[in-house]
C-alpha cells in the first residue's frame, strides 16, 4: 500500500505535534518557581508576571480542580466555599518554597 506525499507529510506533522505537546506543557510547581504564577488570597493561582497561552491555560485547569475539591469539602461539612478557599489559600502559602509568589490581604504580589 502506498502513500501519498501529502498523507506522509500530514501524519508526520500529527505525530511531531504530538511529540512536542507533552514538551511544551508547564507544570504548576515550574510557573510557580519561575514566577510566572503566584498563590493568590482566594485560594486559587494567579497570574504574577506576563501571560501566555500555556500560563493561562494552566491556571485555568489548576482553578477549576481546586473549585471543585474545594466544592466537595464544603458540602461535606456544610461550609460555604469561600471558607473553605480561604483555609485553603493560608496552607497553599504555607507550603510555598522560597522565592516563590504570594498575595497578601492587600492583594499585593509579595515572594515568600
Amino acid at each position: 500500500m502506498k502513500l501519498s506525499a501529502k498523507k506522509l507529510i500530514a501524519g508526520l506533522f500529527s505525530l511531531t505535534l504530538l511529540i512536542a505537546l507533552p514538551a511544551s506543557a508547564i507544570s504548576l510547581k515550574e510557573a510557580q518557581s519561575k514566577g510566572m504564577v503566584g498563590e493568590a488570597n482566594s485560594g486559587y493561582i494567579a497570574v504574577v508576571q506576563e501571560s501566555s497561552p500555556e500560563v493561562d491555560a494552566l491556571v485555568a485547569e489548576v482553578n477549576a480542580k481546586r473549585k471543585r475539591e474545594y466544592a466537595s469539602i464544603a458540602k461535606r461539612n456544610n461550609i460555604d466555599i469561600s471558607q473553605v478557599a480561604a483555609r485553603a489559600a493560608e496552607k497553599l502559602e504555607a507550603r510555598l518554597s522560597k522565592g516563590e509568589y504570594y498575595q497578601d490581604n492587600l492583594g499585593r504580589w509579595k515572594q515568600k
